[in-house]
């Protein structure tokens, strides 16, 4: 577990932050479907196409995110960690707030635009802070508690949610008025949170990254910084983690963005089930990645738990597809979810060490490949099941286990 004596007192005040804004991030997802479909009922859109405005609308956060990552990670190399953790921070406050007041289908497209540009800014940045303040061989014990706290945040603002179901409460103003029901409540009091954080943030985080420092070093060498990175740059092992780390966040949001409709089809779920399944899910991640995974990373080493992440992933994406009985169903979720929380924090730590980067330009991309993997997941994963109900759990199981049988030295670095 975390020893917080000797623990760096910024990354105890970031780790707090990251806490409050999953916290509040946590709040939105469970309603965030409910409520674009609320807005776009009063517009009198047909049911397909709400469909393909929800679609839409959600996967225009981890698109921006993916376009933006790589030259925001590379930015807080050049500039530090500290300004683009408070600029994202900012940004995602607003922008989702003005996703709350839900006026205009552009204006709702726009904010979700905006706040996927905003949380990769916070994202690579504070995993660079983390990497910053940490030595090599820590660097993957500290990502796991960082993915840890993220995902204890998340479920915290799951529970969190149920609170304000029932909450009406309408603001009238000079020239309009604004009512707080059970769907926009959590994007105001998530912007609230993050309000909150930011605070915190310009009073105590210090900045990580000694930018005085590495310009003396460079000397009047000017870092480009670069919209689309050069992949031709990077080491072929961390193109081949980057590869490993796409199809691991591929599963896991496949996973999560067609579990619902699976389960209903199979398992006659309903609301209160899924959210026990995914509670259970996210409670476990998180309090894996804070204990024993970490300890496991520390003493072994990242690249050592690798084969173990694919294992327990692929195995239960393929055994959720036999199985019947919510007991047997947690047990195999359980499986999921212990390969997600070893590969994220392993590849992560990796990311940093085998990209001959920058940490921040290095995560950038790390994180803009994890969301590509995102995106592709819901919607491979949607489009598949149009045409069989297993198959897609069946094609991603089978590339993981792949990973088993690749050569191990392809994923090891050359020491100089």
């Amino acid at each position: 577990m975390i020893e917080l004596k000797k623990y760096d007192k910024g990354k105890i005040i970031l780790l707090c932050g990251v806490f409050l804004v999953m916290t509040g991030f946590g709040m939105t997802l469970p309603v965030l479907p409910f409520y674009i479909e609320k807005i776009l009922s009063y517009r009198d859109i047909s049911s397909n196409r709400v469909s393909l405005h929800i679609g839409l609308i959600t996967g225009a956060f981890p698109l921006t995110q993916f376009l933006f990552a790589p030259y925001l990670g590379s930015l807080s190399d050049k500039v530090g960690r500290r300004p683009l953790i408070l600029t994202g921070i900012a940004g995602f406050s607003i922008s989702t707030f003005i996703f709350s007041l839900g006026e205009s289908l552009v204006l709702i497209y726009i904010s979700r635009l905006i706040a996927g540009i905003f949380a990769a800014s916070f994202v690579t940045a504070s995993g660079a802070y983390i990497a910053d303040k940490t030595p090599k061989e820590k660097r993957g014990k500290n990502f796991a508690i960082l993915n840890g706290v993220a995902g204890l945040g998340a479920v915290t603002g799951h529970l969190l949610g149920n609170l304000f179901s029932n909450i009406s409460i309408q603001f009238k103003f000079l020239f309009t008025q604004f009512t707080l029901d059970k769907y926009s409540s959590p994007f105001v009091f998530s912007s609230l949170l993050t309000i909150a954080v930011l605070v915190l943030y310009v009073i105590l985080l210090p900045e990580s990254n000694n930018i005085s420092n590495k310009t003396i070093e460079q000397g009047a060498t000017k870092t480009k910084i670069s919209f689309i990175p050069s992949f031709k740059s990077l080491k072929k092992a961390f193109i081949l983690l980057l590869a490993l780390s796409f199809f691991s966040q591929l599963a896991h949001s496949m996973f999560e963005g067609t579990f619902a409709i699976h389960s209903q089809r199979f398992f006659l779920f309903g609301p209160k089930q899924m959210s026990i399944v995914l509670i259970i899910c996210g409670l476990l991640m998180g309090l894996l990645q804070l204990g024993p995974i970490a300890w496991l990373i520390e003493k072994k080493g990242e690249r050592a738990l690798l084969p173990f992440g694919c294992l327990f992933l692929g195995i239960g994406l393929f055994m959720l597809t036999i199985s019947r009985e919510m007991g047997w169903i947690l047990f195999y979720v359980s499986f999921i979810s212990v390969g997600i929380a070893i590969l994220t924090p392993s590849l992560t730590s990796l990311a940093t060490k085998d990209s001959g980067k920058e940490y921040g330009t290095s995560l950038g991309i790390f994180s803009a490949v994890n969301s590509l993997g995102q995106v592709a997941g819901v919607v491979m994963g949607g489009i598949i099941m149009i045409w069989s109900d297993h198959l897609a759990y069946w094609i991603v199981a089978v590339v993981v286990f792949a990973y088993l049988f690749l050569p191990k030295t392809r994923f090891s670095v050359r020491k100089s």
